[in-house]
């Protein structure tokens, strides 16, 4: 089994190592976006409710918790990745700030009640209609009054927003474009 790893960049789990199986459908965001990322929302997490949607390592969901997140939902519908990450949750004590969800994304989206803060999707580039998404995600009502959306996409990527969604920050690293909607 080829193994690898992504690290926790800051909060109470700084350089904790997420180690996973390498799979070449797995893209973890790198370290230099989540850096972004997170300078963008460093007021934004504390004490908030976050989706990891699409989770696969679970990289975004955990840095989050770390930096002080009230409580992350991971959704991930592979099953080797979903055991994963239910082993990091109980290694760093997550228990109590998380729940855990084996299911494909847009099936899970139909049957939550719940409301989030800050919403993290970072699906499998070409494995997603984003409009769909995105409306999916606002039919069913799962962002909280001044919520934000995390997207992340290949940079060559053309996504038509609502007239409802803005744009509040947009960054490509590399081939990956990263953006703060609300």
């Amino acid at each position: 089994m080829n193994t690898t790893s992504i690290r926790i960049i800051g909060g109470r789990n700084k350089s904790y190592r997420i180690v996973f199986k390498a799979s070449p459908s797995l893209r973890p965001t790198s370290d230099r976006a989540k850096e972004t990322l997170f300078s963008w929302l460093q007021f934004e997490i504390q004490d908030k409710a976050c989706l990891d949607l699409f989770s696969g390592t679970g990289g975004l969901g955990f840095e989050a918790l770390s930096r002080g997140a009230s409580h992350v939902t991971f959704v991930e519908k592979d099953k080797s990745l979903f055991k994963n990450i239910l082993k990091n949750v109980a290694h760093l004590e997550y228990q109590d700030k998380s729940e855990v969800a084996c299911s494909a994304a847009l099936k899970w989206i139909q049957t939550n009640k719940r409301k989030f803060d800050v919403i993290f999707l970072d699906p499998p580039f070409d494995q997603v209609n984003y409009e769909s998404l995105l409306s999916a995600i606002r039919t069913q009502d799962l962002l909280a009054a001044n919520g934000k959306i995390y997207l992340e996409t290949d940079k060559r990527t053309e996504i038509l927003l609502s007239k409802k969604q803005e744009v509040l920050k947009d960054k490509t690293i590399g081939d990956v474009r990263l953006m703060i909607l609300q």
